[in-house]
């Protein structure tokens, strides 16, 4: 592993984005990790991952949304990495990589591909959902509909039809994961999520005052 590299991709990636936002993408690191152990480690596994590619990648993937948000942030991200890893000198080969696993982050692939087609970006797509299938995105997304709708009042019919929003959600986010290390570090987490919002829509009544 080029550690001075990764290094300096994990400085950049604070200072351009702050606490909060290094902390999210060092877990999204943390799973790239895991999800590249787990898949070199099977025997059919085709794909060689160049696993500094991909931890590069996953510091780097999200710098541009502190500036430009997160409107197409995929090909500013990349447009930034590529220019601060080429200040660096680093292996062109390394750049591409880089740049086309941030490119393609957000792409939800074609249902029931075979897990034979990984790329580094499609791990990175896996390791950056990984994070948004547990009961903090529930918190997440009311705190996100009342920032929104900040003067609508929330029956209990309104907060049942938001759940069922978030419900549909966790389950397009965890059938688009791409690989079967992904889906089995999120299945515990997904059956949990939909088990609390299940229970949660149930009791609702619709007169309830919130």
């Amino acid at each position: 592993m080029d550690a001075d590299v990764v290094q300096a991709a994990a400085q950049y990636a604070e200072e351009v984005m702050g606490g909060e936002g290094f902390r999210y993408v060092s877990a999204v690191v943390a799973n790239c990790k895991m999800l590249a152990l787990e898949l070199e480690a099977q025997e059919d596994q085709a794909f060689a991952i160049n696993t500094d590619a991909l931890i590069i990648a996953g510091y780097l993937h999200d710098i541009s949304t502190v500036t430009h948000g997160f409107q197409d942030h995929q090909v500013k991200s990349a447009e930034m990495a590529v220019e601060f890893l080429r200040k660096l000198e680093a292996p062109e080969e390394l750049v591409q990589k880089v740049e086309q696993a941030i490119l393609t982050h957000t792409i939800v692939a074609v249902p029931d591909q075979p897990d034979e087609a990984v790329t580094e970006g499609r791990i990175l797509y896996d390791a950056d959902k990984l994070g948004r299938l547990s009961g903090l995105a529930v918190v997440t997304s009311l705190i996100e509909f009342g920032a929104r709708y900040p003067n609508r009042a929330v029956t209990g019919e309104v907060l049942a039809a938001i759940l069922r929003h978030v419900e549909e959600r966790f389950i397009e986010l965890y059938q688009s994961l791409n690989t079967a290390p992904a889906r089995n570090m999120a299945r515990d987490k997904f059956n949990n999520t939909l088990a609390f919002l299940d229970g949660v829509i149930e009791h609702l009544s619709d007169a309830t005052p919130i």
